[in-house]
């Protein structure tokens, strides 16, 4: 439990500051209730952090009689802890003025930082997340489609105070965020699902073990040009070991079958990736 709320903390305060010193900074703006309170900030004038907790709270009430406590704990938790944050850094830390695509690239890389270390201890990071399990528990929408829906509403609502142009660059800021995310929980090795039909089935097999020292599993198939049985061999390797095999077996001149596919959340002996 300690070891998740010291990477929520870390993770949290990469997103104030992406969000504070990056985004707010250089007029983009920010997914979610950060987003929104942004806007309402520059319409009104409001205290940043105050919106954030009047936005949050009747989510949180809400939640307490609807979901495990532990998860609302750690989902207050979290978004407690970007809102300190939100006025630590705005305090203390320097802006980062730039034009608007370093920007959006820039807050999307850290951004993604974030939440990537966040979303890796597998626990509800605010009261969006929350929402999010509702609407899916109930309503059947996915957690995807919600995050797309919610976040296009709120991008496109700073259009009361800005212009379509500062809308494309935290559209793609966004884009941005959302593939480092995915590529720390994921990871950047990429990983192939390989199905081999061949006469030479030993021969790879052993090629397969002995060279890359990946395992590989037997399945029985059936060639339907001449209704001859043979042994469909599948492995799970990395991309140079996934060349060093067609090389293998193309040396045979034969007529064996290789497809590939790519695979994520490999877990297992062999694979770092989770």
């Amino acid at each position: 439990m300690k070891k998740k709320l010291f990477w929520i903390a870390i993770g949290q305060f990469i997103s104030a500051c992406a969000y504070c010193q990056i985004l707010n900074a250089n007029n983009l703006v920010a997914t979610g209730l950060g987003g929104l309170a942004t806007v309402f900030n520059r319409l009104t004038g409001a205290d940043v952090q105050l919106l954030l907790i009047i936005m949050a709270l009747p989510i949180f009430v809400w939640a307490f009689f609807s979901y495990s406590k532990k998860q609302i704990f750690y989902a207050g938790f979290s978004y407690f802890m970007f809102t300190f944050y939100v006025g630590i850094v705005n305090r203390y830390l320097p802006q980062f003025l730039t034009d608007p695509i370093a920007a959006a690239i820039s807050g999307g890389v850290v951004g993604g930082i974030a939440g990537g270390i966040i979303m890796k201890q597998r626990v509800a990071n605010g009261p969006e997340s929350i929402v999010a399990l509702y609407l899916k528990e109930k309503k059947g929408l996915s957690i995807g489609s919600y995050y797309l829906i919610i976040n296009t509403v709120v991008i496109f609502s700073s259009i009361i105070y800005g212009n379509m142009t500062m809308i494309v660059y935290s559209l793609i800021c966004t884009f941005v965020q959302s593939v480092v995310t995915d590529k720390l929980i994921i990871g950047f090795e990429k990983y192939y699902n390989v199905n081999i039909m061949s006469d030479q089935y030993l021969e790879i097999t052993q090629f397969i073990r002995n060279e890359l020292n990946r395992g590989a599993t037997f399945i029985q198939g059936m060639d339907t040009s001449n209704v001859k049985k043979k042994m469909l061999i599948q492995a799970v390797v990395n991309q140079q070991e996934l060349i060093a095999i067609k090389e293998f077996v193309k040396s045979f001149h034969d007529d064996s079958f290789i497809c590939a596919s790519i695979s994520n959340n490999i877990i297992g002996r062999g694979f770092d990736v989770e």
